[in-house]
């Protein structure tokens, strides 16, 4: 995959990314990326020149050979709330490097397009401090006729005139941006920074620490310098000041201790209240700093589906169409007809007696119907017409032992993923995303990949294919060792812990996960679960050798229906060549189980990491889990690794596998 750095033609500056990367949970429409010229930030999906080259009668229209075939989940968003107008979901489109020249991609139309961010930089020799706007202009005057081909990466002008050809050095991107809930993103106001105070009092600081003059600059013509001291390592060894022998403040450093202080308003008026349908909320908001690779700065909204061979839905506009035409008094077999047999007799039926529902599937509705395909399927060996999805389930007698319902290699499956939009400072869930929040709730505004958001016809989706294995637990054993544990103190109080971190929780989507009040069993059963799903993706890779990244989980968990994982890897990544799924017979299951029990019971940052009272991570929301024992690359993982306790799997007294920590049958 190209990125295309300038969107003027004459300009074009490529940048390959592996395709994956386009739709991650790092990257997609609104993420900054890193790459070898520098920090990037990807336009919208509209924006790419991919979407807009395939264009016909000046509409556009991409073909349905870069359509992705996945009918579920197209109709899981092709609703009244979500995308009524949705087509298609649309693969960012392959690329390689040209026979002529491996700075060019094969297809110069099939590229995503990015620019810089942040847009200052500094020269580590000059010190000089500016816009990139004005690194050009001065690489302009130190180099006539100069393309910006050869200014990737940013170069430093002055020291090109002053020193000749030989000696240009590349310049470095500041490492500080700010963000605000709504979604919006913006450059620190450098170039008011040497006047920067810090606040005598906190109500004189309007939320924030640090007071910057807004008014006026330092002079007319700031000649900044940002300078990085030999003694200081922190953001006290950071100056920035102003050369310009006009300026009052000449040579004044004010280091950028306290940058985290600041807080710049964005006010809303109330017409702009009232378009974004948030009559009565605050009226401002505040962009605060944050470093430009923090994970606050993009938290992308995807969707995921595994490809299941079902009958597709009605689309949403021909369930339009099919109730304009029942007011017209046609019957099911006319309308069958004039859809020209698109849909089942049967379908269009359902749709007359008002028996169709389309609307949002929650996100725990739509797994289920995956968990019971899987589970309730009643084929030993399964394969759809197209092979995208092919299992077997194995024959269990000793895992059953060890709370085991079933195991199923799944040798060839087909994930789709799909970026409906992306938020800042705090993530939402598919289910927020899809639902109206209420006034009580946190000013979290979610952004969409295209300027048509809700009306949009495409949107932009990856297709992996890949092998797994599927383990579903027994709920009959899982209700009964929850009803055990919970007699033991220790277990109580662990739980308890959580359950008020969780409640405590700034992120609504924290607090949404087990409901607004947390329902105290489908916590502990997702804590089983998931813990379970990284003690056994950590174990594939001492046991194996399959690196941690190159694995996934899909987590299937609810109150009482659910109690599964699928733990998968996709195309192109180590274990992808049936290794995984060779794992899935009941021989090796139950030999890699042993091996993570066991290893688990084993941290370098024992007893402290195994008798945590406060909770350990981001919030506090797991216990006994770190990096030595339970923790996994945050790819790797569906929840941000948290959510994890290895005592209730592992403890003597209270745990799910106790028998065979206790070496019993």
């Amino acid at each position: 995959m190209a990125i295309r750095r300038n969107k003027k033609a004459a300009d074009n500056k490529f940048v390959k990314i592996q395709t994956r990367k386009a739709i991650s949970s790092y990257g997609g429409s609104g993420s900054i990326i890193e790459t070898p010229f520098g920090a990037l930030m990807i336009d919208r999906f509209d924006e790419w020149p991919f979407f807009h080259f395939n264009k016909q009668d000046g509409k556009t229209f991409i073909d349905n050979s870069y359509h992705i075939n996945d009918e579920r989940l197209l109709q899981r968003l092709s609703h009244k709330d979500g995308f009524e107008k949705l087509e298609a979901f649309v693969y960012v489109p392959d690329n390689v490097s040209s026979s002529s020249r491996a700075d060019i991609p094969e297809h110069i139309n099939d590229t995503i397009s990015a620019s810089f961010f942040p847009k200052w930089f500094y020269c580590n020799s000059c010190k000089r401090f500016k816009h990139i706007k004005d690194w050009w202009r001065e690489w302009e005057l130190a180099k006539p006729n100069a393309t910006k081909k050869e200014f990737a990466p940013p170069k430093c002008g002055v020291c090109y005139a002053k020193r000749g050809s030989k000696f240009a050095p590349e310049l470095e991107q500041v490492r500080f941006i700010m963000s605000a809930p709504t979604g919006d993103i913006k450059e620190i106001p450098w170039e008011r920074w040497n006047k920067a105070q810090k606040a005598v009092k906190d109500e004189d600081s309007e939320s924030g620490s640090v007071l910057l003059d807004y008014d006026t600059l330092c002079c007319e013509n700031p000649d900044l310098r940002y300078t990085k001291s030999t003694k200081f390592s922190d953001l006290a060894g950071i100056s920035v000041k102003c050369m310009n022998d006009g300026c009052s403040h000449k040579g004044r450093m004010m280091n950028l201790s306290g940058l985290f202080g600041l807080r710049e308003r964005k006010y809303f008026s109330e017409a702009e209240l009232l378009e974004r349908h948030e009559e009565g909320k605050e009226s401002k908001v505040f962009f605060k700093p944050v470093i430009r690779s923090s994970n606050s700065v993009y938290y992308p909204i995807l969707v995921s589906s595994i490809f299941l061979p079902i009958d597709k839905g009605v689309r949403n506009k021909h369930i339009e169409k099919i109730q304009r035409f029942k007011e017209k008094g046609k019957d099911a077999q006319f309308i069958y007809e004039a859809l020209e047999e698109e849909y089942a007799l049967e379908q269009i039926k359902k749709i007359l007696e008002n028996d169709n529902n389309n609307s949002y599937i929650p996100e725990l509705e739509y797994r289920l119907y995956e968990y019971n395909f899987l589970v309730k399927n009643p084929n030993i060996d399964f394969t759809d017409e197209d092979d995208n999805l092919i299992f077997r389930k194995e024959k269990l007698e000793n895992l059953t032992n060890y709370g085991f319902e079933q195991l199923i290699g799944l040798r060839r499956i087909k994930m789709t993923t799909v970026q409906v939009g992306y938020t800042r400072q705090e993530p939402l869930t598919n289910d927020d995303f899809f639902s109206e929040m209420d006034e009580t709730q946190v000013l979290i505004e979610k952004k969409f990949t295209s300027k048509w958001e809700h009306k949009t016809k495409y949107l932009p989706a990856i297709e992996s294919f890949g092998e797994g294995v599927f383990i579903a637990l027994s709920n009959d054993k899982i209700e009964t060792w929850i009803t055990q544990a919970e007699k033991n103190d220790v277990f109580k109080k662990k739980i308890n812990k959580l359950y008020t971190n969780i409640e405590s929780h700034a992120y609504r989507s924290v607090k949404e996960k087990f409901g607004m009040t947390v329902n105290r069993e489908h916590l502990i059963r997702f804590l089983l679960v998931h813990t379970l799903s990284h003690l056994l993706i950590k174990e594939l890779e001492f046991l194996c050798g399959y690196p941690s990244t190159s694995l996934n989980e899909r987590l299937f968990v609810d109150k009482n229906q659910m109690q599964g994982v699928l733990l998968y890897t996709i195309a192109g990544a180590e274990g992808s060549y049936g290794g995984l799924v060779s794992q899935a017979t009941e021989e090796r299951t139950l030999r890699l189980l042993k091996s993570a029990i066991h290893r688990a019971t084993d941290c370098a940052s024992d007893p402290i990491c195994y008798n945590t009272e406060d909770g350990q991570g981001i919030g506090g929301l797991n216990m006994a889990a770190c990096y030595s024992c339970t923790l996994i690359p945050e790819n790797a993982c569906e929840e941000f690794n948290s959510f994890l306790d290895r005592s209730l799997l592992i403890d003597e007294e209270y745990g799910f596998f106790k028998n065979l920590i206790n070496n019993k049958s």
